[in-house]
């Protein structure tokens, strides 16, 4: 049987138009994404490069083996000095090379003395007030290494008398690395171990620096100390609080308006209302916010940010139009059975109402999360910024490659609130009537 459908002329042009247009802009749209996750791996130097690098270089781990042969034995004490020194010290002569890790072992007579390493992530958040200078000292390890040990910037193993036998490894030539280290060793006297051997090896996951630097290091304080950590828990509290605000209170309201109030006049009064406050400007109430939060005592809190988030009337509204499909005859039911208003709520109307509240979970926590103009101007103090706040605030002070760390991360809660609920997105979606 023949096909007699008629096609229209250019019909198939359209088509192709039509997908070439929505690719560009799903490709102008990826565009500053890739460039944020691919810069959150690059080092300082490599983000401003020209031309643009759009793949991170593999930073380099160098094994140094310092020899103490012929020396008078100390105690660990000493050696953990030396090895701090020898890590520390060159590598902040260094700091424009792309290292990932600095390892040292220490030997004597063939024997392993004691191991140490420093992550690059630890010197780049710790360099600044470890050596703040390239003018050393011979004492000044003194006084930085219990900030070493407490923080845990570098690791240092003793084995003392029961080291094993170490054979002599090979220094690799062709380094530009190794030959900074050399010179370093070769034209001070600050390190007592002689460098026996100089390795270089790739260290993959030191591109993920900028991330370790963050959640295990908290790196990018402010001038209070506050971390970046403490921002994301900031925005953490201020959204989730107000989601469940806005589900309780929305949800309450939108259950009066349907099923206590019996006149439609007013049920519909009240939902124009409501509607109406969505014709006004967030920028027009900043003014009028912030003077209410100063009466309320509640500038520079959290409970600040919070407060306008409570009731919308977007909210509300999504509520109502879920409820009205609710069957009836469940709630003439319960009421013949004599149940409260409170237990048809909780028995009837929440549990076949997760699809709603799941679309008001999303609909508050995308806008709550990203907002920056409200947080900015009511947290005056640097202690209850969110993170948006703090990302605009601290890029002058912040290297580059943490600041995308940040922002990448940042975007981790919204990628899984759309990964767990978009099911129910759907499902509520169809039942309010809002379809894209």
């Amino acid at each position: 049987m023949t096909n007699n459908k008629i096609k229209e002329k250019g019909q198939r042009t359209m088509k192709f138009v039509a997908y070439l247009i929505t690719m560009i802009f799903i490709l102008a749209a990826l565009f500053p994404l890739v460039w944020m996750i691919s810069s959150s791996m690059k080092d300082e130097l490599s983000i401003t490069a020209y031309p643009p690098k759009w793949l991170p270089v593999i930073p380099e781990t160098i094994q140094i083996t310092l020899d103490y042969t012929g020396q008078e034995g100390k105690n660990a004490d000493f050696y953990e000095k030396d090895a701090m020194k020898a890590i520390w010290f060159p590598w902040k002569m260094n700091s424009r090379d792309l290292i990932g890790a600095v390892s040292i072992q220490g030997v004597k007579d063939g024997h392993l003395l004691y191991s140490a390493r420093t992550a690059g992530y630890s010197f780049r958040f710790a360099a600044k007030f470890i050596v703040p200078s390239s003018l050393f000292n011979p004492t000044g390890m003194d006084n930085k290494l219990p900030e070493i040990r407490k923080q845990k910037l570098s690791s240092f193993k003793w084995y003392g008398d029961k080291g094993k036998p170490i054979e002599q490894a090979t220094t690799s030539p062709d380094s530009e690395i190794v030959q900074h280290f050399q010179e370093f060793y070769q034209t001070t006297e600050f390190v007592k171990g002689k460098p026996q051997s100089m390795e270089i090896s790739k260290s993959f996951w030191s591109i993920f620096d900028s991330y370790r630097a963050v959640i295990l290091k908290g790196q990018a304080q402010s001038s209070s100390g506050s971390s970046y950590l403490h921002f994301f828990y900031n925005s953490a509290f201020v959204t989730l609080t107000s989601i469940a605000l806005q589900l309780v209170l929305g949800s309450l309201a939108a259950y009066a308006i349907s099923f206590t109030i019996r006149s439609k006049a007013i049920q519909m009064w009240l939902i124009m209302f409501f509607l109406a406050t969505l014709a006004v400007p967030d920028i027009v109430l900043l003014v009028p916010l912030y003077l209410t939060m100063n009466q309320l005592h509640l500038v520079n809190s959290l409970w600040g940010i919070i407060l306008p988030h409570t009731a919308w009337g977007i909210v509300i509204f999504l509520f109502k139009g879920f409820f009205d499909q609710l069957p009836r005859e469940l709630m003439q039911a319960a009421e013949v059975d004599g149940a409260s208003d409170v237990r048809k709520f909780i028995q009837i109307v929440l549990p076949m109402s997760i699809p709603i509240f799941t679309v008001v979970t999303v609909m508050v926590f995308l806008p709550v999360w990203n907002e920056f103009l409200w947080p900015l101007v009511i947290a005056t103090g640097q202690n209850n910024w969110t993170i948006t706040v703090a990302l605009n605030s601290l890029q002058t002070t912040t290297p580059a490659n943490i600041v995308m760390a940040i922002g990448v991360l940042s975007m981790v809660p919204l990628l899984i609130v759309f990964a767990t609920c978009q099911k129910y997105i759907e499902k509520g979606a169809s039942f309010t009537g809002v379809k894209g």
